[in-house]
């Protein structure tokens, strides 16, 4: 599953471009999204990317005061299981997981910060032997810059991971994360472009691994 391009945007773009289409490339993944304006306070968001993962998510956001917004993002995910699939060949076996994004945004004349709890609950369709089953927590604060024509944002997040799956203590730990985005604050052609890196360093293990991971990101929303 990838990181979420919808959200990524929402944090540092107006909120008119909440109804648009969103393209996010890492490495060899790909993710396309769609978002459009439900309420004055509603998003509805559809994704999907090139590891076959769909995802339909639905966003609240609630200006508590001219400075204060309160925000909520739930998503539902599916996606191959990878062990009936890759290994056993077998089609159409699904895993599922559901998504939920809990934050506060407070803005300032040239930047905003954003505090945000998260959890990821992830479970086989092939429920005998399960192999990602787990339930993911996190804690994020991230703070964007804004520009008369460009933004940078910063964001630390710390994640913690509980194993459910027959692996015994494979999908847990502790992590630890950290994001720096550049994008425009004016549109080209209608288009919203960024870049986007990622450092992700386990605090010991996390999933099995004890190495630090440094991944880059492009993409871009283009407004409806």
């Amino acid at each position: 599953m990838s990181k979420k391009a919808m959200a990524f945007c929402c944090l540092v773009i107006s909120e008119a471009v909440q109804a648009g289409f969103s393209v996010s490339i890492e490495k060899d993944l790909i993710e396309l999204g769609v978002s459009a304006a439900v309420t004055d306070q509603s998003y509805l968001y559809i994704g999907a990317d090139s590891n076959e993962w769909l995802g339909i998510g639905v966003g609240y956001q609630h200006r508590l005061s001219s400075q204060w917004t309160a925000n909520a993002y739930y998503e539902f995910g599916l996606e191959n299981d990878w062990l009936m699939n890759d290994a056993l060949e077998v089609d159409g076996v699904k895993t599922k997981s559901h998504f939920l994004d809990f934050s506060t945004t407070r803005l300032f004349d040239d930047y905003s910060t954003k505090l945000g709890i998260t959890g990821e609950f992830t479970r086989n369709g092939f429920t005998w032997i399960t192999v990602d089953d787990s339930d993911k927590y996190s804690m994020y604060a991230s703070v964007a810059r804004y520009f008369q024509s460009l933004y940078v944002t910063g964001r630390y997040e710390h994640h913690y991971a509980i194993d459910r799956s027959d692996m015994i203590d494979f999908n847990q730990g502790h992590a630890n994360e950290w994001e720096f985005s550049i994008g425009t604050m004016r549109s080209i052609w209608k288009i919203y472009p960024y870049l986007k890196a990622n450092v992700l360093s386990p605090n010991g293990t996390y999933y099995g691994s004890q190495s630090t991971n440094i991944s880059w990101s492009m993409g871009g929303t283009i407004s409806f």
